[in-house]
């Protein structure tokens, strides 16, 4: 009885969870996954274009081309485009009105530049005033959910290794022991107080509608550059300014096209396409907390514990978008953090494939029980095969001892 004992110990030790030594979980997701991507998209796609715009002019070189006359030097021809590069200005039309910014085609690459940094604004003021609570909370809930879990195993343990008489013949008495070990749901109880509160969807939903309208004017520009700017290359650069006023011998203007528009034209059709089908993506995550399937639907298998069996009520009937829908989300997002889900979901299994009523705790106390069962079997092979060597210890022993006195016999 006793070794039995010994074996239950161990066996439902094997089923607690170990207790981490740090009250944190550090892999805790503070980003969900869609806005992870659609943030590395948006921050990384200028990113790139702007090396691949750089690396054009590293390879090609100057990113002007001007006509100066058969008499200039070849000094004088670099002065001619260096200027020109300077005194990039509006493009004239026959009408002397100014049409096309030319401009934009030497800032490409820095307005590329600004909209990574706005589209990572978000994700800045999101990590620097949501996510530190936010990790907090959900450390707490994760903690007490696993706590959950292992306080119905030690329940468990409980029940089997009790030897009072009137337990095993009331069955009303383990439902009593169930109902004065977990008398208060912390968990649910917290996630019901989130229902007033509105402060994180608030931030939450602040930082989609910046990503939402930081995209929707990037396209914006991209689209009026690309339609209306990158068309037009070339452009007449008028020479005698400032100290060549005067001078015959300098033209009047000549001719420059810029070098790089195609590659730009290229690199905004490109980033307008991804753009574009990022916008769906972030409209999907700004309502994603209130789409009603994704109430508490993972907590299902904490249904089976005595903590939640009677008490959680976290599906409500409409759509609401507050923080309680935003912490579910999260802690979806988090379940590999969870060391109790899979555990819970072996027994959702079979509470599904079963015809009988399902009780938890007998299941555990069975489980219990076939475990012990194995272990005293395991125990029993142990001590026969360690009974079995011993008499072959002895046997060598003997045979030994025997040498010995033919030698001693001899010898004498």
């Amino acid at each position: 009885m006793a070794i039995a004992r010994v074996a239950t110990e161990y066996v439902f030790s094997d089923f607690l969870l170990k207790e981490p030594s740090d009250s944190k979980y550090k892999g805790v997701r503070l980003e969900l996954a869609t806005d992870k991507l659609v943030c590395f998209i948006a921050v990384g796609l200028p990113l790139l274009f702007i090396s691949l715009a750089f690396a054009q002019e590293v390879s090609v070189g100057s990113q002007i081309t001007c006509f100066p006359p058969t008499n200039f030097t070849l000094r004088q021809a670099a002065y001619v485009d260096s200027f020109c590069w300077a005194a990039i200005e509006h493009h004239p039309t026959e009408n002397g009105a100014d049409s096309t910014p030319l401009y934009l085609h030497k800032f490409f690459p820095y307005i590329l530049l600004l909209v990574a940094i706005l589209m990572y604004i978000p994700a800045l003021f999101w990590r620097f005033t949501a996510a530190p609570s936010l990790s907090s909370d959900l450390s707490f809930i994760m903690e007490e959910l696993d706590r959950c879990y292992n306080r119905a195993i030690r329940l468990a343990k409980s029940l089997t290794s009790k030897q009072d008489k009137d337990i095993a013949e009331d069955p009303h008495s383990g439902l009593e022991m169930t109902e004065a070990c977990f008398k208060y749901p912390l968990v649910e109880q917290y996630l019901k107080t989130k229902r007033s509160s509105w402060a994180l969807a608030a931030k939450y939903l602040l930082c989609r509608v910046l990503t939402f309208l930081t995209l929707l004017l990037a396209c914006f520009y991209l689209t009026y550059y690309i339609f209306w700017v990158s068309p037009s290359d070339q452009f007449s650069c008028n020479l005698r300014r400032g100290i060549l006023v005067n001078e015959s011998a300098v033209p009047d203007a000549v001719q420059c096209k810029l070098v790089a528009v195609g590659v730009f034209r290229l690199l905004s059709c490109m980033n307008l396409v991804v753009y574009l089908l990022l916008v769906p993506a972030v409209v999907y995550t700004a309502f994603q907390p209130a789409r009603q399937h994704q109430r508490a639907q993972f907590l299902r298998p904490y249904h089976l514990l005595p903590a939640f069996g009677h008490v959680l009520d976290l599906q409500p009937t409409t759509r609401r978008y507050d923080d309680l829908s935003i912490y579910l989300l999260f802690l979806e997002e988090n379940l590999s953090e969870l060391k109790s889900y899979k555990c819970l979901q072996v027994l959702e299994l079979l509470s599904e494939g079963g015809e009988a009523a399902f009780d938890t705790m007998c299941l555990l106390r069975t489980l219990g029980q076939v475990r012990t069962d194995m272990v005293d079997r395991k125990q029993a092979q142990t001590v026969k095969d360690a009974t079995s060597v011993l008499l072959d210890d002895g046997v060598q022993m003997e045979k030994s001892c025997s040498c010995v006195k033919d030698v001693r016999h001899r010898v004498v």
